[in-house]
């Protein structure tokens, strides 16, 4: 009994549903895989010349074989032509101004905006709204809380300048120095002996230390007399350097002998080695000995301690207090520039009148 051949069976077509279901398109998608294919490889074939997609071979030739195993490229230039000749899907791009399209509005959308301009009693013709200009400014909440910023554990912490507490202070100098100060008695044109006396000395100590502060500046700028002297020094010290090399032995012979190391015997070895383990020991005992008498002397060194500690404590009072007289005193110093002092408005016994018709008007700068 011969095979049947079985038919295969055949769905219902009825309807465009039954239809796009039961449909056979399998012949449809693989040509369009092939033809896919033949895109990825040379492109679309509509762009592409006859020439370039067929050759029509008249006559063979027996050396091509060889020809193309010889010319075969790289397996790397292989991989990297294995790419699609499709171009890609260009992505939008975000950034992009959208291009402005006059779009016209339908009948149904213009009735209903006409409408609405008729109700608000605006019988004007339809215009575009005005586009909100929106502030891309960036504000800064004063009352808000603050932003946490990324941490790089890499980089250093920015710290914030902290404000010294004498900012919010009063200087000392503003309430232990009046506004205007009153002159010295001594200044006065009819002065008391003792006071008048008293300011002459305090100008004449302060012209000392200005005399001082000058020859100390005369002293180190002034060309010192022994410099002077070290040019006609010089000149005999190279004679005799000359003569001491004339001195030395030219002998290679006898620099030689004194060059050579003399080899030690097993006793001078031995001698040496108990030289050195007796003096290590004596070292050793003498520290040990210093330990002791250190500790002995305990008593002795806590007290030295304690009155250096006492000392140092009275020296740290006594610099406070005249750090603290200076502030009352008033600024000295304006950054690294220094203030100067007034000079002292004293007049000598000759120029001392007894009434103010006689006194003489001076200028002090």
């Amino acid at each position: 009994m011969s095979a049947q051949v079985v038919k295969k069976a055949q769905p219902s077509r009825k309807g465009k549903k039954a239809w796009r279901k039961n449909v056979d398109i399998s012949d449809v998608t693989e040509g369009q895989e092939e033809l896919r294919a033949v895109e990825r490889l040379i492109g679309h074939t509509g762009e592409i010349k006859d020439e370039e997609l067929f050759t029509i071979d008249t006559a063979g030739d027996l050396n091509v074989k060889r020809q193309l195993a010889k010319d075969k490229p790289l397996r790397v230039d292989e991989i990297l032509q294995q790419r699609s000749a499709v171009p890609a899907v260009q992505p939008k791009n975000p950034f992009k101004k959208q291009e402005i399209t006059d779009k016209v509005a339908s009948k149904h959308e213009s009735d209903n905006i006409q409408k609405i301009l008729k109700r608000k009693g605006n019988q004007q013709t339809q215009s575009q709204p005005k586009k909100k200009k929106v502030n891309d400014k960036k504000t800064y909440d004063l009352w808000g809380q603050e932003e946490s910023e990324p941490v790089n554990d890499f980089l250093p912490t920015q710290q914030k300048p902290k404000t010294p507490e004498t900012i919010k202070q009063k200087p000392a100098a503003a309430t232990h120095i009046p506004a205007i100060e009153t002159p010295h008695g001594g200044a006065s044109y009819n002065p008391e002996a003792e006071q008048h006396q008293q300011l002459l000395a305090e100008a004449v100590k302060a012209e000392e230390r200005k005399a001082e502060i000058i020859a100390k500046l005369h002293e180190q700028l002034s060309y010192r007399e022994e410099l002077k002297l070290l040019a006609s020094e010089d000149a005999p010290m190279e004679h005799e350097d000359d003569e001491d090399v004339q001195d030395l032995p030219t002998d290679d012979q006898e620099t030689k002998k004194m060059k050579a190391a003399k080899r030690k015997t097993r006793r001078e070895r031995h001698k040496k080695f108990r030289l050195a383990s007796e003096e290590l020991a004596r070292k050793q005992k003498l520290h040990e000995k210093a330990i002791r008498r250190q500790i002995d002397q305990l008593r002795e060194i806590e007290a030295e301690i304690e009155q250096r500690a006492n000392e140092l404590d009275a020296l740290l009072e006594k610099k406070e207090e005249r750090k603290a007289s200076e502030e009352k005193k008033g600024v000295k110093k304006l950054g690294k520039y220094e203030v100067p002092e007034l000079p002292i408005d004293v007049q000598l016994t000759d120029e001392l009148c007894a009434t103010l018709r006689q006194l003489k008007v001076r200028v002090i700068g």
